[in-house]
């Protein structure tokens, strides 16, 4: 860590109350204790399907239980804000060490089934495990921090299911330095982001990427799920209307994904990583983080193939104006 933020402080891992899933679906909100530097929010998810599952199975798999999982400052501004799906088939895979998966525990790939499933998740507050960017200074008397979990309804993941799920939130925390010279800068806001979008028929799409910030990562699914099959037969990167740093078909980024990742890449899905492209992973140069605020025009084109929808999730580091 940068500074002497790494030399005067201590990290520190609490365990939160345990929130419940509500009958048939919905939210559980916790506020998150007014304590240090927040780095990461690590969750624990126990998931049931009970009752009789039958047809229509969700084809995103178990992860369907989870609609959203938000961590919120203030009065709404989304620091992270990912679905189930999103974090089992994208996030989760584009998670610091590219060794292994981010938490190769998380089931929320498998085929929706009578059982019991194990659905853990890592919200990155920190940029990585190495870099004091993104920390969240709690203790700011002008500053709330709060996590929502909205479970899906039962019937959206199987006709005649009975789902019942825990949450046990575990934070990783930094104490405050005593002088605030050491402390770590503030700055960087990173934050992870999902949408979706329809995709109403094969032939040419454009995903407009918005603009403004630093983006580090960008994980898409078009096809993804149980039955996985890539729904496109050519990505490409284009920056100012022309210029296409990236112009490539599926068994490219299989090769990619197998050298940057070690394992193959889920059918369906597209993994942009520009953290990893220094050879180290998100612990290299970062040489090739790119600035949004550059360019007047910065967008990902597919071949579609068929109908469909697209997930998008985006890593990024925000300018935070200094008050």
């Amino acid at each position: 860590m940068a500074g002497d933020f790494n030399q005067r402080t201590r990290q520190k891992f609490s365990t939160l109350s345990a929130l419940a899933k509500p009958l048939g679906g919905g939210q559980v909100q916790m506020a998150l204790p007014k304590s240090g530097f927040l780095g990461r929010i690590w969750l624990s998810i126990r998931a049931t399907i009970g009752g009789a599952p039958v047809a229509p199975l969700n084809p995103l798999g178990v992860s369907s239980i989870i609609n959203r999982v938000r961590v919120t400052l203030n009065t709404g501004i989304d620091v992270f804000n990912v679905s189930g799906p999103g974090y089992a088939w994208l996030l989760d895979e584009m998670l610091d060490a590219e060794f292994a998966r981010g938490t190769p525990q998380n089931q929320g790939r498998s085929l929706v089934a009578a059982g019991t499933y194990n659905l853990d998740m890592v919200i990155p507050l920190m940029m990585n495990l190495r870099d004091a960017v993104g920390l969240l200074l709690l203790q700011n008397e002008q500053l709330t921090a709060t996590l929502t979990v909205d479970f899906a309804a039962d019937a959206t993941v199987a006709a005649g299911a009975v789902i019942t799920a825990t949450v046990t939130p575990i934070v990783e925390n930094f104490t405050v330095p005593l002088a605030k010279e050491d402390f770590p800068s503030t700055d960087l806001l990173h934050t992870v982001l999902e949408e979706s979008s329809a995709v109403a028929a094969a032939g040419e799409l454009t995903y407009n990427i918005p603009r403004g910030n630093v983006y580090l990562q960008i994980a898409q699914g078009l096809g993804m799920g149980v039955a996985g099959a890539d729904n496109f037969d050519r990505v490409r990167i284009r920056v100012n209307q022309s210029d296409y740093i990236t112009d490539v078909p599926p068994a490219f980024l299989d090769m990619q994904h197998g050298l940057y990742r070690g394992r193959a890449r889920p059918a369906g899905c597209i993994y942009t990583d520009l953290m990893g492209s220094s050879g180290l992973g998100m612990y290299g140069t970062g040489r090739d983080l790119f600035n949004s605020a550059l360019v007047t025009d910065f967008a990902m084109t597919f071949n579609a193939l068929a109908a469909g929808t697209l997930y998008t999730v985006r890593r990024q580091l925000v300018n935070v104006p200094r008050t």
